[in-house]
């Protein structure tokens, strides 16, 4: 196995890999985007079916007062489950409507990614996780489905109005699916923490993605959840990548604010052994890519991109056992403070793994999964297909 530092490469070395980096962050995109307009083309025909019937349904506007104080006491049960989960109190200053692109809402120079969820949706990933405990025998099986932006950054008196953005609830939709999970799957409640720190930047303006302290709040309930320690931010160190213009800003004209990429570096070391879809295996001192910028890629930091399967080993005091996470690009940012937790994490990237994960997971003994998925992979078969057949 070729084994190079992330932060102390050659100079020969660094010019040698670099362009295929590059060249592969550029295909990273490319099929992120594929996968979005996928999704958001989906989730666009039933909302064009719900804005022809919105002229007779419209119901008065409240004020931002109004929202603040519903918002602080309301909560959504799903009746399908007895999990409640807490709206968030966004802030609003009452500024005027936003820009509708169809799939993407702009509002105070940030972008939403409209969702709109249905029973049925949520009744087939939950029946995906079902069938995954039976395949997954033994083992400790997790399911965390994370909300998007829309859900946690855009007013109510935006969403379902004329001229609004035509959008469903994410609480009750994840709700449902949690509900109708067997008994073997722990569902994770990452929606009530994003809640409540909806005013913090957990989500990007110009991305779909989560941000490194989004990952971290959802995080910390999953540690609590599966029993273990919680690593605490401040004995790490903040890294930030200014000037990330995200894939939002390609499906839509509308003016949207760039990023910047916030990612921490741990106090104990650990080894990230990335296999690429070619089959090549390297090995790194860091789960992030140190030497990203500014600019279309920069969430590839995190996990350095997306690859079929990345082993990371942690020297952490508190690391114990073994966890798989399947998912997509949001795992990408949650994963590293897993490490914390457990002496090796598996990332598997369902997307592009070509394995069996049950026999994977017997292989390497490991003991606890996570299902981790975007509120939108959740919601379309393309991506649920591609977790069918790894399982």
């Amino acid at each position: 196995m070729e084994r190079r530092s992330s932060r102390r490469r050659e100079e020969e070395e660094q010019k040698r890999r670099e362009r295929p980096r590059n060249l592969g962050a550029f295909f990273i995109i490319v099929a992120e985007i594929l996968v979005l307009v996928i999704c958001v083309i989906v989730q666009a025909s039933v909302i064009h079916h719900k804005r022809a019937q919105s002229a007779a349904d419209v119901q008065p506007q409240p004020t931002a007062s109004d929202i603040v104080e519903t918002e602080t006491v309301a909560e959504t049960v799903s009746p399908l489950s007895p999990m409640v989960f807490n709206p968030p109190a966004i802030a609003d200053d009452g500024s005027s409507t936003g820009t509708d692109s169809g799939t993407v809402y702009v509002w105070d120079k940030k972008a939403f990614e409209l969702f709109w969820g249905s029973d049925s949706a949520a009744e087939r990933y939950a029946q995906l996780m079902n069938h995954a405990v039976g395949e997954l025998d033994g083992l400790n099986v997790y399911s965390m489905i994370v909300p998007n932006h829309t859900e946690m950054g855009l007013p109510d008196r935006l969403k379902n109005v004329d001229g609004g953005a035509q959008t469903s609830s994410q609480a009750e939709y994840i709700g449902s699916s949690y509900g109708m999970m067997d008994s073997g799957v722990t569902a994770v409640n990452a929606y009530n923490a994003l809640s409540e720190h909806c005013n913090e930047y957990i989500y990007f303006n110009s991305d779909h993605h989560w941000s490194g302290l989004g990952a971290y709040y959802a995080y910390t309930v999953f540690a609590e959840t599966a029993g273990r320690p919680v690593l605490d931010l401040g004995t790490c160190t903040e890294n930030v990548i200014e000037g990330f213009t995200g894939t939002l800003t390609k499906l839509t004209s509308a003016p949207v604010d760039n990023d910047a990429v916030h990612y921490w570096t741990f106090p104990y070391d650990v080894t990230d052994d990335i296999t690429e879809e070619s089959g090549n295996t390297y090995s790194y001192d860091s789960c992030y890519y140190e030497a990203a910028t500014g600019g279309d890629y920069t969430y590839g930091v995190f996990l350095m991109g997306d690859n079929p399967l990345e082993t990371i080993y942690s020297s952490s005091d508190q690391a114990s056992g073994k966890i798989a996470v399947i998912h997509e690009s949001y795992g990408n940012a949650f994963i590293p403070y897993l490490t914390y937790n457990y002496s090796e994490v598996y990332s598997i990237d369902f997307r592009s793994f070509a394995g069996d994960v049950s026999d994977f997971c017997a292989e390497n003994e490991i003991t606890d999964v996570l299902f981790l998925n975007g509120v939108m992979s959740s919601a379309t078969q393309v991506q649920l297909d591609s977790i069918n057949a790894i399982l």
